[in-house]
């Protein structure tokens, strides 16, 4: 019988709908901040009275524009207070948001748009929207700088509509659908997830038993809420704590703003990926001042998922008494099914333990199979996908292929990014990635690849902001050469995967080249999803020549910015 791993503490009661949540918070926590965001250069801060009575009368609003329970509402729109309000009062008035990310190119957005079959589109970006086929637009179109005077309609929160509105808001049943998330597409198209009120409610539950957030505490939230990072796990939990969240609005982009931000607000957890924090560090590493903002006292732990933080990262947050915590979940989970707990040191692809009523299994190839009240209702008009990954006793399966350790559940590849090699032997790529990104600080990205091959390769994305740094931090305790160069780098490199390559687990994973790309793929270019993951078809398709070098044994090929490590020359020589 297969072993079923799950949590001993049980779940209790949920909160019944979002609705529900912003009437609690608002009896519980009146005058305390619920939000703030720069307004003319400053911070503004609303209370969680002005936030639920404005919630309530973007609710009185959409009722009047003719949408019945159930429609659909797109959001293509920034992170801010009035696309937040809009988006809460949609869900809790019994309409379902589905955000859609403002980056994807305008065939794909009216592609999502048309299949979405929103009556409703809540935008920032009316220009760009104005250049997709009218066939594409709902007639309902509500332009975020307009609802300003939308809310000056509902003067009074405590008239007899408003009451009925608040009744609307807990009649809502749990098990309808709150939100359509689309997936952020790492192998193939983004898919429409069902996502119920009780499957956000519950995974905010789980929440407040295992961390048990004090209602006041600051979040500084950059992650868009298109994705399931920021829209559902950091903004629900900020939420449904009674915490205050600030926006960041430097996006992730931005990073003198991001301090900036950082120093003003000083939040109490952070939410980020590891590609930012490996930004920030490499800022704390050079400033003192960036050091003081960053560790401030007032910080008391730091969240990472989507990618696995490289330790050399991680060391640095434990020198300065800071705990790292990762989680590990999926669009279609509401995210979260695993967390670290605070105590317990980090290791590399480690993801913790179940969350309160969320079972984990491991299935055929060891595909992690998923059960629990998080777990999505289904694919928007896509029944085939739904029974493709959800049989008829509610497990979920992941793609993601893991084993479970004494410290927790590891995750060991993607089960679609596995290959073969000439001999048949399978690769699973995450591992050889997480094993080279935590040992080097100065790698942002790493990409294996090699169908067919003798051996597999590597493709390097350096963080060319570290290397460039002019000294050593004695936060730094790692033994690496500081690389002045990626000449210098691709050189230091070699040495390093040759001590990869020696404790690899089998021969036929060793690295014996790779290549060094002196660019940084990008959300723009379709090369990362919004949660900075690298997609594996655009990065297989734009970096053909660099791949083609390597496989066909021709650096002659290679383009100008590309520079190739030869393991076996190194270890030769050494």
């Amino acid at each position: 019988m297969t072993e079923v791993f799950h949590s001993s503490q049980p779940l209790g009661e949920a909160t019944r709908n979002v609705g529900t949540l912003f009437l609690n918070n608002l009896e519980r926590y009146g005058a305390m901040p619920a939000f703030a965001e720069r307004v003319r250069g400053e911070y503004r801060t609303w209370s969680w009275s002005g936030l639920a009575g404005d919630i309530l009368k973007v609710s009185l609003f959409l009722q009047e524009t003719g949408l019945k329970q159930g429609d659909r509402i797109a959001f293509v729109s920034a992170n801010s207070y009035n696309r937040l309000i809009t988006e809460m009062a949609a869900m809790a008035a019994g309409y379902v948001a589905v955000p859609i990310f403002g980056g994807y190119s305008r065939e794909l957005t009216s592609e999502l748009l048309a299949f979405s079959e929103v009556r409703m589109l809540v935008t920032d970006v009316p220009l760009k929207m104005a250049e997709l086929p009218p066939a594409a637009l709902p007639s309902l179109v509500l332009l975020i700088s307009n609802l300003e005077q939308v809310l000056s309609l509902y003067a009074d929160p405590a008239s007899k509509s408003a009451l009925t509105m608040m009744d609307r808001w807990r009649a809502v049943d749990p098990a309808d659908v709150a939100m359509m998330m689309y997936t952020s597409g790492t192998s193939n198209a983004p898919k429409g997830v069902l996502l119920t009120h009780a499957n956000l409610m519950t995974q905010q539950r789980a929440l407040d038993l295992l961390w048990k957030l004090k209602p006041g505490m600051r979040f500084l939230c950059y992650l868009p809420w298109h994705h399931s990072f920021g829209g559902l796990f950091e903004r629900f939990c900020a939420l449904h704590s009674g915490g205050c969240l600030a926006i960041d609005d430097s996006f992730g982009k931005n990073i003198d703003r991001l301090f900036r931000n950082f120093a003003e607000i000083k939040p109490n957890v952070y939410f980020s990926v590891p590609k930012i924090y490996q930004e920030i560090v490499s800022r704390v590493l050079t400033s003192k001042e960036c050091e003081n903002i960053f560790f401030s006292p007032d910080l008391e732990f730091v969240f990472t998922a989507a990618a696995p933080l490289p330790l050399s990262i991680s060391a640095i947050f434990k020198t300065k008494g800071v705990p790292v915590v990762e989680g590990w979940g999926l669009t279609e989970t509401s995210p979260c099914c695993t967390l670290t707990p605070r105590s317990v040191e980090r290791q590399s692809g480690v993801v913790g333990f179940p969350i309160p009523a969320v079972e984990i299994k491991l299935g055929d190839d060891n595909e992690i199979l998923v059960r629990g009240p998080n777990v999505m209702k289904g694919y928007f008009k896509q029944p085939e996908a739904t029974a493709a990954v959800l049989d008829a006793e509610g497990w979920f399966k992941t793609g993601d292929v893991g084993e479970f350790t004494e410290n927790g559940l590891k995750i060991v590849s993607r089960k679609d990014r596995m290959f073969k090699l000439s001999n048949g032997e399978k690769v699973f790529p995450a591992v050889i990635e997480d094993n080279i990104k935590s040992r080097c600080k100065f790698i942002k990205h790493a990409y294996v690849f090699g169908k067919g091959q003798t051996n597999p390769y590597l493709l390097v994305f350096p963080n060319s902001e570290l290397i460039a740094a002019e000294a050593v931090h004695p936060l730094d305790e790692s033994v690496c050469e500081h690389p002045c160069d990626l000449r210098h780098f691709s050189r230091c490199l070699g040495a390093c995967l040759e001590k990869v390559n020696h404790a690899a687990g089998a021969k036929f994973e060793i690295i014996k080249k790779a290549v060094i790309v002196a660019r940084e793929p990008s959300i723009e270019n379709n090369e990362l999803t919004p949660s900075f993951k690298l997609i594996s078809k655009t990065i297989e398709e734009k970096y053909r020549k660099y791949i083609r070098a390597l496989e066909e044994n021709k650096p002659g090929e290679l383009p100008d910015d590309g520079y190739i490590v030869d393991v076996e020359k190194i270890t030769e020589k050494g």
